[in-house]
């Protein structure tokens, strides 16, 4: 049984390498969404340009005080109302951006800061307010912003956003944020540290995503693989172990079962589908050997009555006849020495016939003819200790080429039996013809006596007539043909049997 385990190919193998195959596309299913899922929120990140994200989270966050922005006095709450979130907003989407300010129509500053939430809360909000009044120091000092400033107030405007370099190499930009009478009511500035480009193009290409692929997978992706497929084999492992055992108790068993050992049941107590496999199997099992037993005292019942009916027709009737001549001999012997004589001879004649059909009765119950030999020499076999039993003469031809399947030879076996029997016992023949021909798909037995012959009507009648059915039966169970004829002249039963096809190729074989 363990060379069936371990034997690659088998049901072992194929589940274990399914489980391995299923972790192993899982797993890279898992890390390649890791992995390409930030890929293409950067690129997408980076399709927006820094000027688009400026124009929409500054409309976004300042028109709800578009209203009253302009009259509030309060920089320092405007500055955590406004600027910080924009800061933190902004910076989300460009980690370059180091400032931000909103100025009113005259190009004056309402608020500004250049520290985001987090930084407020380690760096504090003295200093932060010290390190944005200084970067604001620095930019009016350019040259640049006032341009920019003047640019996107004017009324002659041509555009509401403005590009500009700074001196120091960062880009500064504003966008005027109208009113919803479209006029101008403040200008959001922003520097950005580094060049701006208005329209990016950048785009996903097949070496990239290799590229990046491989730079994320090593080396945590590849542990992540390994141990996935590790894990996965190990549990498929596992799981067809478990399986392929029930299934080999259930083999076993089987295997059992055909060798007639119906005692072996299969322990298995999941709910599963093997596991009602199992109950089943071995209710079947239990059905069988219920089955068997029924027929065996079946066939024991049937042995019985054949006996007794035998018993009954042969045997305890010579003997009364015996008795009868015995009692005859003792009322006739005082009265005259000579007639007596005659019943003793008759007598001495029906004890042998009584002893005669003991010994037929005895060969029948011998073991089965057949063992450790074929047909036609079992039947020639019988047919010669028949005739010397009973002083009949038998002429017997056989003719078989091919081996027959062992159920139709033992039904020729016992029909060739009971008729040899019933010769003897009822026809008064003095010889007897057997034919056993076997052809190439069929097989035929005729045996033929001369004796006085009965009436097949009035036989049916009778109790012997058990003897005729159990022929006819035996015949018919193997799909044969069984045909009687009896006459004044003799007796002649016949019987056609045809041999499967697949018994015929196994011969060939």
């Amino acid at each position: 049984m363990q060379a069936i385990r371990w034997r690659f190919g088998g049901l072992f193998w194929r589940l274990t390498m399914s489980y391995l195959m299923v972790t192993l596309i899982a797993a890279l299913a898992i890390e390649c969404a890791i992995t390409l899922i930030p890929l293409l929120r950067d690129l997408q990140q980076a399709n927006v340009s820094p000027l688009q994200t400026v124009e929409k989270q500054g409309a976004t966050r300042i028109a709800p005080y578009m209203d009253n922005i302009s009259t509030t006095s309060d920089a320092q709450a405007l500055r955590y109302a406004l600027a910080v979130p924009l800061f933190d907003e902004i910076s989300h989407d460009d980690p370059r951006l180091t400032f931000v300010a909103i100025l009113n129509q005259a190009g004056q500053p309402l608020t500004s800061t250049s520290c985001a939430s987090s930084q407020l809360l380690s760096l504090g909000t003295q200093k932060c307010a010290q390190q944005t009044q200084q970067k604001l120091t620095t930019l009016q000092s350019y040259e640049t912003t006032q341009r920019t400033i003047r640019e996107i107030t004017s009324l002659n405007r041509s555009s509401t956003q403005v590009i500009h370099s700074l001196p120091t190499g960062e880009s500064l930009i504003a966008v005027s944020i109208q009113s919803h009478g479209k006029q101008t009511a403040v200008t959001l500035l922003v520097v950005i540290n580094g060049p701006v480009v208005t329209q990016s193009t950048r785009t996903i290409q097949l070496q990239q995503v290799i590229s990046t692929l491989w730079n994320y997978w090593q080396p945590t992706g590849f542990y992540f693989i390994f141990l996935s497929t590790a894990l996965g084999t190990s549990a498929g492992m596992l799981i067809s172990h478990n399986l392929t055992r029930r299934l080999r108790r259930i083999a076993q068993a089987t295997k059992e079962w055909s060798r007639g050992e119906f005692q072996m049941t299969i322990h298995d107590h999941a709910h599963d589908e093997v596991g009602q496999l199992s109950k089943d199997l071995n209710n079947m099992a239990e059905q069988l050997q219920m089955l068997l037993l029924t027929r065996r005292k079946l066939a024991i019942m049937e042995e019985r009555t054949r006996l007794k009916r035998d018993l009954h027709d042969a045997v305890k009737q010579h003997l009364f006849a015996v008795q009868m001549q015995l009692s005859a001999v003792r009322v006739l012997f005082p009265k005259d020495a000579n007639t007596p004589y005659r019943h003793l001879v008759e007598a001495e004649k029906l004890a042998l016939l009584a002893q005669q059909e003991l010994a037929t009765l005895i060969e029948e119950l011998r073991p089965a003819g057949l063992a450790n030999k074929n047909l036609a020499l079992a039947i020639e076999e019988m047919s010669h200790d028949w005739s010397r039993r009973t002083a009949i003469a038998i002429y017997v031809r056989i003719e078989q080429e091919h081996p027959l399947p062992v159920e139709i030879e033992q039904a020729l076996f016992r029909v060739t039996q009971e008729a040899l029997s019933n010769i003897a016992r009822h026809s008064g023949a003095r010889t007897v013809n057997l034919e056993l021909l076997g052809q190439a798909h069929a097989i035929t037995l005729t045996i033929k006596d001369d004796g006085h012959g009965f009436d097949l009507s009035v036989a049916r009648q009778q109790k012997h007539s058990i003897g005729l059915r159990s022929m006819y039966e035996r015949i018919e169970d193997i799909h044969g043909i069984f045909s009687l004829e009896s006459t004044a002249n003799g007796t002649s039963i016949k019987a056609y049997v045809p041999i499967p096809a697949t018994a015929t190729a196994t011969a060939a074989e």
